[in-house]
């Protein structure tokens, strides 16, 4: 009896033994298992982390893309907007300088009709505001009426749109009111000269500029 009991403790000790070794296997394996896990979780979090950082980066990019885009339509659409004023003016014989269109008659007409045909075309006798544009209107070497006067009251002389004159380009002892005559119109005559303005009576019959700013 001793003997077969000392045989069934033996064999349950080897049986316990396999057991025990193969739980330490799968435990092994198991280990390994979660180990190869972690570093796949480990990868496809770093994954997401890259594929995420990325998906910001483009979508900023296409939002900057999406604004150049827009601002280019519209520059694109301001443009055509321009190059066709530019087009219907040039074909009216109107000159561009400095935003605004400048249009030189053919007919001579005293300041007031020259007034109307400015405002007929949408526009006002020229104002000069600085020498560059007395410059722009000299190069033509025409005696113009330009949109100044001191009709309202001698010796204020005003443009025509209300504003006071502040820089001036008057000819040498110009304004004088020649011969006691009412001279109260400005024209430019001696275009060869930087200050070139002269003041003569409104009647007279002159070339004429109209000015229409544009903005463009």
């Amino acid at each position: 009896a001793i003997e077969e009991k000392s045989k069934r403790l033996t064999s349950e000790k080897e049986d316990l033994s396999r057991r025990l070794n193969s739980c330490t296997s799968q435990k092994t394996a198991l280990t390994a298992e979660r180990d190869s896990l972690k570093r796949t979780n480990t990868d496809t979090q770093e994954k997401l982390t890259r594929l995420q950082s990325e998906f910001t980066k483009q979508r900023a990019e296409l939002h900057s893309n999406t604004l150049q885009l827009t601002a280019l339509r519209r520059e694109r659409d301001e443009l055509q907007t321009k190059l066709t004023v530019f087009e219907r003016y040039s074909k009216q014989s109107w000159t561009y300088f400095s935003g605004s269109f400048y249009y030189i008659s053919t007919t001579k007409k005293s300041w007031r009709d020259s007034q109307y045909d400015c405002w007929g075309k949408g526009a006002d006798l020229v104002i000069i505001d600085n020498k560059e544009e007395n410059a722009f209107v000299r190069k033509f070497q025409k005696k113009l009426w330009i949109g100044l006067s001191d009709r309202l009251r001698e010796g204020s002389w005003i443009w025509q749109d209300g504003t006071p004159l502040r820089t001036s380009f008057w000819y040498p002892g110009e304004p004088n009111n020649f011969r006691g005559t009412e001279e109260d119109c400005a024209e430019t005559k001696y275009y060869d000269y930087e200050n070139s303005w002269n003041d003569v009576e409104c009647t007279n019959a002159n070339f004429w500029m109209c000015e229409k700013k544009t903005g463009v």
